[in-house]
């Protein structure tokens, strides 16, 4: 457990070290003040279009700061051949996939943190009704999100290197985010083996568009039922350990 602490708190101090998150900040700092400039001008539907943008750049970003961060740990160890002391050490394969993963998480859920804090403070100060709970569901997802993204990179670092991860990493992302109606049409129109085809490989996808809040935050819609909260937490939670299990399964299996 304390390796696993290690592991965790050196990614943390990665992530300060590195410019990355804070031009990130930046970044959604000056889009954020000229959307709520404009709203200060009074121009019709901004409000609106800034909850909805700022909630996909917020999402964006922890997105980038979960893959990059996440995608070069495993491959980095192996390459600098520092991977070979950490094993020494009474640190299991599996713990080291653990830490490197909690590590990823953490990370993350920091930098998202910042990131929707920023947003929410738009948020509230937009001029329009707001609801605390549905802001408080925004951000559980977006903290699901980055569990499984995570746990994705994870299982990719097993078979690519951090480059091809990354790739890999934001097709999907943009596939499955901004494709998925159109992939379960297709699925529906198909006939006969194409459609088990395509049906296992859309399945078996990581679904981020269960976590997407974008029109419920910018119209201020009724927060979501606690069942349905409950059930994309549990997909979540089932879909993280498989991608972990294999991943360990794996890692575990491979020659270093």
């Amino acid at each position: 457990m304390r390796a696993v602490l290690a592991i965790i708190k050196g990614m943390i101090k990665d992530l300060v070290r590195r410019k990355d998150f804070y031009v990130l900040l930046v970044f959604l700092l000056v889009l954020m003040a000229v959307m709520a400039s404009q709203n200060f001008f009074q121009i019709k539907g901004v409000t609106r279009y800034m909850r909805d943008l700022g909630y996909s750049i917020v999402m964006l970003l922890s997105f980038i700061i979960a893959v990059t961060f996440t995608a070069k740990q495993i491959p980095a160890e192996i390459e600098a051949r520092t991977i070979y002391p950490l094993l020494a050490k009474p640190l299991t394969r599996y713990s080291f996939i653990a830490g490197k993963y909690l590590g990823g998480v953490v990370v993350s859920l920091m930098s998202f943190t910042v990131f929707y804090l920023v947003y929410g403070l738009f948020f509230v100060t937009g001029g329009e009704a707001w609801s605390a709970p549905l802001l408080a569901q925004g951000f559980f997802f977006g903290v699901l999100f980055l569990f499984m993204v995570c746990a994705m990179v994870i299982f990719l670092s097993n078979f690519m290197t951090f480059s091809a991860n990354v790739t890999i990493s934001f097709l999907i992302y943009i596939i499955v985010s901004g494709f998925s109606d159109t992939l379960r049409d297709s699925i529906l129109r198909a006939k006969g083996v194409l459609s088990v085809i395509e049906g296992v490989i859309f399945y078996i996808m990581p679904h981020f568009d269960f976590f997407d809040m974008r029109v419920r935050l910018a119209h201020s819609w009724d927060p979501l039922p606690a069942w349905v909260v409950a059930a994309v937490a549990v997909y979540t939670l089932v879909y993280c350990l498989f991608l972990l299990y294999f991943s360990q399964a794996v890692f575990s299996r491979r020659k270093l």
